[in-house]
């Protein structure tokens, strides 16, 4: 049982496969009963919602106040095909980490980069008239310290990044190494211009690619009016960051998990006014994975998204990685335009952690299944309580879909049953196929009358 709970936990995972040392954290783990969900990256304060971002977002102006410094200042040539990486993190550095804050201006066309590393009270200000363009090479994304599918690991640097691990722990401890981060507050990336990743290179590479935005550990953090395109693993990445702030966004990816953006161990986060047209989960709220992400115990907590718009992808989802626990989430007032799934809550055992507390409501248009709840995502066997997740006290009110491929599926599992679960004022048409199993639902007003229902009110 120790190896379901395991840093990858996938179901071709073996105990014969890891160490020694890894065996013994993992049955440490065993022996705790399942873990509260954990506390915020920066502390467990709930901040109203629609969070404000960062301060230097908060006005429109905000990128003129303190330095300015231009790329092309700093020796970076817009259209020439030479690589800009050298120019624009001078331009960064020489910006950034001041009182007063700072803005790297990029106009005047498109300029190519490799791997860059944002600092505090910045500005990354991408004009409509240009922009940032991934490099060719993967020496362009050196190795760093990160985490990859919601589990702490080296890897490709992303385009833009956050926080760096200056220092790593000695002994090593396998679920964080890192010992000590240069934590980043006050950034905003904007401007009504372009990223492209040019990442089609990366998409059939491991765990280790880059993410575009791979942003570690902000506390304050607004993204918004840019078009991002062409990622070669997720898209947006804030992870382990507070009071984010995410609107205005075109999101146009396609190929293995190029989600579109992935709140990770993340507070107090407001998505809307953004379009998602995905090769993967067009959002994916995560809280860490497996072993990894159990040990780490940063959870996910309020986030609302609202007046979206969902197109190709998989849909609105929470989960897989749920180990730190997600709550509190509400997705509302969206509309869905072919997307493969309305409502998608998944998870599996080894993951532990779990889904407590989301409000879906009024989403409206045509998706492939109207409703997925599961704790078997992966096919994985029973394993210990730490490790078993949980998914409780979902709402789903006020849905109107078109589903092309089924109305319904409820999965739970014998030894952690979904509960909670209460569907109002909600219409599915064309699909009645559905299944529950270890799953309880109350229902009223739904069209048509869902499985695992224990009890109806009017």
């Amino acid at each position: 049982t120790c190896c379901a709970g395991s840093r990858d936990a996938t179901p071709s995972s073996s105990c014969a496969s890891r160490s020694v040392a890894m065996r013994v954290a993992l049955c440490v783990v065993v022996a705790q009963a399942a873990a509260p969900p954990g506390t915020g990256p920066f502390g467990s304060v709930v901040l109203p919602q629609p969070v404000a971002g960062a301060d230097r977002g908060i006005n429109p102006d905000g990128w003129t106040k303190g330095k300015l410094c231009k790329a092309t200042d700093y020796g970076a040539v817009p259209d020439s095909g030479k690589g800009c990486t050298a120019a624009l993190q001078a331009a960064i550095d020489a910006c950034g980490d001041r009182a007063e804050g700072g803005t790297v201006l990029l106009q005047g066309g498109s300029f190519r980069s490799g791997s860059l590393w944002l600092r505090s009270n910045l500005t990354f200000r991408i004009e409509a008239d240009s922009t940032l363009f991934g490099a060719d090479h993967d020496s362009d994304a050196p190795t760093t310290y990160t985490r990859r599918e919601c589990v702490m690991m080296d890897a490709h640097a992303g385009l833009l990044n956050g926080a760096r691990c200056l220092k790593k722990k000695e002994p090593l401890v396998g679920w964080d190494d890192c010992k000590e981060w240069n934590k980043l507050e006050n950034v905003v990336i904007e401007g009504g211009g372009t990223i492209d990743g040019n990442g089609e290179h990366w998409l059939s590479q491991g765990r280790d690619r880059p993410m575009l935005l791979d942003l570690l550990w902000i506390d304050g953090l607004t993204i918004r009016d840019l078009k991002i395109r062409r990622p070669g693993f997720w898209t947006v990445h804030p992870t382990f960051c507070n009071n984010v702030r995410v609107t205005g966004l075109d999101v146009y990816t396609r190929g293995k998990n190029t989600d579109g953006i992935d709140p990770d161990s993340v507070w107090n986060m407001y998505i809307a006014n953004n379009t998602f047209d995905n090769g993967d989960d067009c959002i994916a709220i995560k809280s860490g994975r497996d072993w990894s992400g159990i040990m780490v115990n940063i959870s996910t907590s309020n986030i609302l998204a609202e007046n979206n718009v969902f197109k190709a992808g998989h849909g609105v989802s929470i989960g897989s990685e749920t180990s730190g626990w997600v709550t509190n989430v509400t997705i509302r007032d969206s509309v869905l335009q072919g997307t493969q799934r309305a409502v998608r809550i998944k998870s599996c055992r080894g993951r532990g952690g779990g889904v407590d507390g989301v409000l879906y409501q009024n989403l409206e248009g045509s998706a492939g299944e109207a409703i997925s709840l599961t704790l078997d995502y992966s096919k994985v066997p029973p394993t210990n309580a730490t490790a078993t997740p949980v998914i409780r006290n979902i709402a789903i009110r006020d849905l109107r879909v078109k589903a092309s491929d089924s109305f319904m599926d409820c999965t739970g599992l014998d030894d952690s049953v979904i509960t909670g679960v209460s569907m109002q004022n909600v219409t599915v048409l064309n699909e009645k196929k559905q299944s529950c199993d270890f799953c309880k639902v109350q229902a009223s007003q739904v069209t048509p009358t869902p499985c695992g229902t224990e009890s109806i009110w009017i």
